[in-house]
Parts: structure tokens; C-alpha cells; sequence
């Protein structure tokens, strides 16, 4: 199945377009499908990819719980500072 699509483009739009064309050894139209077929696949490999990190979200437990306040971080940070990380060596 086909569909045709009917675009208006300002001249500051369709001038470099009809360059990309030229220059790609295509017609306008040819160029315009690659393009948003290269676009199409691009957001479908996105939205993939996403899928695979989100699998991932809360993957990890501290064992405790943590946030994203001031004190929380300032703990963290204070015993991280305050170790001398001798027994990772």
C-alpha cells in the first residue's frame, strides 16, 4: 500500500533540500522517502533502546533506602570521604 503526501515548503526549505537531492545523485522524491525512512528507523531503534535501559531502572538494591535530599547526599558523601578504601586494594 502507498500514500502520497502533499507538502508547501518556503524557499529556505526546499532550496537545500533539492541541493541534499542533487548532490545524493537523486530526485527530490527519492531522496525525501530515504530520509524519512532513515528517520523512521532511527526513532524505532530510540524507543527500543530505551526499552532496554528502562529494564533495567531499580535493578539495584543498597539495602537501604536513599534519596535525593541534601542530608542524604551530604551522608554519603561525608562517610565516602572519611574512608581510607583500604580494604578495595
Amino acid at each position: 500500500m502507498t500514500h502520497q503526501l502533499t507538502l508547501e515548503l518556503r524557499d529556505e526549505v526546499f532550496q537545500p533540500l533539492t541541493e541534499a537531492a542533487r548532490q545524493a545523485g537523486q530526485s527530490l522524491e527519492q531522496w525525501a522517502v530515504a530520509q524519512l525512512r532513515s528517520c523512521a528507523a532511527s526513532s524505532a531503534r530510540h524507543r527500543a533502546d530505551l526499552g532496554r535501559l528502562l529494564a533495567h531502572a531499580g535493578a539495584v538494591d543498597l539495602g537501604r533506602p536513599t534519596g535525593a535530599g541534601n542530608e542524604s547526599i551530604d551522608a554519603d558523601l561525608a562517610r565516602e570521604y572519611g574512608s581510607s578504601h583500604e580494604a578495595s586494594r
